[in-house]
């Protein structure tokens, strides 16, 4: 097989639309996903044997069904590789993939890389947030749509955003409602004040039917849908987990549950990775929540969108400006939303683990009395300095840093010039590793 034309990194909604798009205009593409099926956390499929009923939006459906065909009729221009992992881009150009069903470190030279690896999940750091029990809704919420089972137990939603609706509406709808959703943010009291971003929300048709969906799912359950809460602590009990919440009006409460979930947005993924623009004679776009958090919707427009910017840079003609006009209505959504859940920060205690991957506290981060930079911190201090490389922890370590009057960008934790691997590779992988003109071997 010749050399694919684009290598797409990433096989959610924005890297499915985008290698069927190329496939339209004449491309091959090399897609490459890190898990061992394609649509990303929003169109997750359930991996055990038969199938289970998820609740979603009808037109999120509709446009999974349409994505799922277009990539389908495509297949011939495209190589799937399945379980591999994009780990940099090395001094010569070539693009490396760790090929995990292989054991063997690949790498390619495509014409044009699109890099469409989603979201990270945000959650702020709090006292017991590393407790066994303790996960992301996000991260509940891809075990449900996987295994077709909610977690055992009594379950407490926290934290802030529109996501905590959909899973509580999700759990309710399949049998075990969580016992309320505390929300940080006051989007109903702020809507009172805030008229042109309810406008902005509700010129979305869409998304109004989707929260009236999620709304009506809590209010059959009878779940709590508490405004203006946050978890302050979380503890173990001999039961499971006690949590510690407070009400901006200074009331106090306390749940007992097995299983807690938090969240507090999302932002785009782009830790360590190449930026946009033209690298190693390869031309690089970021496309969907990668590059901007927008939702499922959107991401599918980006993804064609980004297709088409490489099928222009590589010489053919396409017209962009209806993708760009549906792009620019979901930014107005969600810049609306993102002032009716704007919440005060949560500010992590003393005993509070800030980077859970090295087990460092607040406590820790004060008595460092001779860091003075985002490099300095992570050297010093070895914040950053686990598996995750910063991609969770250095937007907490930037805003304690600011606080000692230390100014630097979250992603400058990692310097200014991306290191490869971006992510943990075996030295047997390594040790492996092959470089061919044709696209790398297929594991499905």
């Amino acid at each position: 097989m010749t050399r694919a034309d684009v290598l797409v990194i990433g096989a959610g909604p924005a890297g499915l639309a985008a290698v069927a798009e190329l496939a339209r205009w004449g491309l091959t593409s090399l897609l490459v996903e890190q898990r061992d099926q394609v649509g990303g956390a929003i169109y997750r499929r359930h991996a055990g044997d038969g199938s289970h009923l998820l609740l979603m939006p009808e037109h999120h459906r509709r446009r999974r069904d349409a994505l799922m065909m277009a990539y389908s009729q495509a297949q011939q221009r495209i190589t799937t590789l399945m379980r591999s992992v994009f780990i940099g881009v090395d001094r010569d150009g070539r693009f490396l993939i760790d090929n995990r069903g292989l054991g063997q470190v690949q790498s390619v030279r495509p014409k044009a890389v699109i890099v469409a690896v989603g979201t990270v999940e945000r959650v702020l750091p709090r006292e017991g947030w590393e407790l066994p029990g303790v996960v992301t809704a996000g991260g509940m919420q891809v075990q449900f749509k996987e295994t077709g089972q909610t977690p055992q137990g009594k379950i407490l939603l926290a934290g802030s955003g529109p996501l905590l609706l959909a899973l509580a509406a999700q759990l309710a709808a399949a049998g075990n409602p969580p016992l309320a959703v505390l929300e940080h943010a006051q989007p109903l009291a702020s809507a009172w004040w805030q008229g042109r971003a309810v406008f902005n929300a509700l010129r979305s048709w869409p998304h109004v039917q989707e929260a009236a969906l999620y709304a009506r799912e809590l209010w059959r359950a009878r779940i709590p849908y508490l405004t203006g809460w946050q978890v302050q602590s979380v503890r173990r009990a001999e039961a499971g987990l006690v949590v510690q919440a407070s009400h901006s009006s200074g009331v106090q409460r306390t749940y007992a549950v097995q299983h807690v979930a938090l969240h507090d947005g999302l932002i785009a993924n782009a830790t360590g990775l190449p930026q946009a623009g033209q690298l190693a004679e390869a031309c690089i776009v970021h496309a969907g929540d990668g590059r901007e958090v927008l939702g499922a919707s959107a991401a599918i427009d980006d993804g064609r969108r980004a297709a088409q910017q490489v099928a222009r840079s590589l010489g053919q003609r396409c017209d962009s400006s209806q993708l760009d006009q549906a792009i620019a209505a979901a930014q107005r959504t969600q810049a609306a939303l993102a002032q009716l859940f704007q919440a005060a920060p949560v500010a992590p205690t003393a005993n509070t683990v800030v980077c859970r991957c090295e087990g460092l506290r607040r406590s820790d981060f004060d008595r460092l009395q001779v860091a003075g930079s985002a490099h300095e911190l992570r050297l010093v201090g070895r914040f950053g300095m686990g598996a995750c490389q910063g991609r969770f922890c250095a937007h907490a370590v930037s805003a304690l840093a600011h606080e000692r009057g230390i100014d630097f960008d979250p992603t400058a934790i990692n310097g200014d010039v991306p290191r490869w691997p971006l992510r943990p590779v075996s030295l047997a992988a390594l040790a492996a590793y092959a470089e061919s003109e044709s696209a790398p071997e297929s594991v499905l």
